[in-house]
């Protein structure tokens, strides 16, 4: 039996990695050519599949690194979209165990991460954002929302940086406050769609979708966090970071064409965050 059990073990795990792999950088710049393998962790409009296709700001930008990777190096990569996880703490296990892959979504780069994880640059600035139900009444600070929100509980997408700040606000301005967690920020804003008394902290990407779909929700006028960087996250093991830190510089954040991008994938209200 116990045989049995690590023939089984065995398989899944060899599985795993046929269902996610690509190329190294050393690969494809000794062969000319090879496989950028993406897994994604699905954001409106960041990385999200519409009618068969990938689409989003983040394959837009896999675009111009193919691009640019052809004109400086003379090497063909082929982007290949393996899969989608769709809980996001099996998605950063996935980008810290599996060699050779890109994970592309919306990860906030911290010293912790950095531990476990390589980076790309950032690709989009971001801000936390407090959420509630329309209805709920308007925080004027955080020092005020344990009275304003009295009563309410949160919700939070689990193993997201979001967890360290409503852990903040519990600690100084809500001391009953119960919190739990859950997969993804799109299921939590359905939840308070129905629950007026549920509120959660996610990133702004998250929030100009829920208005573009016209959920019942606000954004409350309070400052969470400092201004955050999102990049594409890869395993210790990699070698695609040096290449990615090539292309993706601060000269091109400011280019008409990556302004062009994030403005018809996220709306013109997201420009005024970039840097």
């Amino acid at each position: 039996m116990k045989r049995f059990l690590l023939l089984l073990i065995c398989i899944s795990h060899i599985g795993f990695a046929q269902k996610y792999s690509g190329d190294s950088w050393a690969t494809v710049n000794s062969k000319g050519s090879g496989t950028l393998g993406v897994v994604y962790y699905p954001q409106p409009g960041l990385i999200y599949e519409e009618g068969g296709k990938v689409k989003g700001v983040c394959t837009e930008i896999l675009n111009d690194f193919v691009a640019f990777v052809q004109t400086k190096y003379g090497k063909k990569v082929t982007v290949k979209y393996l899969g989608a996880e769709n809980v996001y703490s099996d998605f950063l296990k996935v980008c810290q165990t599996t060699p050779d892959i890109l994970g592309v979504t919306n990860v906030t780069i911290t010293e912790e991460r950095k531990k476990v994880l390589k980076f790309t640059p950032g690709f989009l600035s971001n801000e936390e954002t407090l959420i509630t139900h329309k209805d709920a009444p308007a925080v004027e600070s955080l020092q005020k929302i344990g009275t304003a929100l009295k009563g309410y509980s949160a919700k939070m997408v689990v193993s997201s940086v979001h967890i360290k700040y409503i852990e903040q606000i519990k600690k100084n301005y809500m001391p009953t406050l119960e919190y739990t967690t859950g997969p993804s920020g799109s299921e939590i804003l359905k939840e308070i769609t129905t629950n007026p008394k549920l509120f959660t902290i996610l990133d702004f990407t998250e929030y100009v979708d829920a208005t573009r779909n016209k959920l019942p929700i606000k954004r409350q006028n309070v400052k969470v966090g400092e201004l955050q960087e999102l990049a594409f996250a890869m395993s210790k093991q990699t070698d695609w970071d040096k290449v990615w830190a090539e292309f993706l510089t601060p000269e091109y954040r400011k280019s008409e064409k990556y302004r062009k991008v994030i403005a018809t994938n996220l709306g013109g209200a997201y420009l005024s965050m970039l840097k």
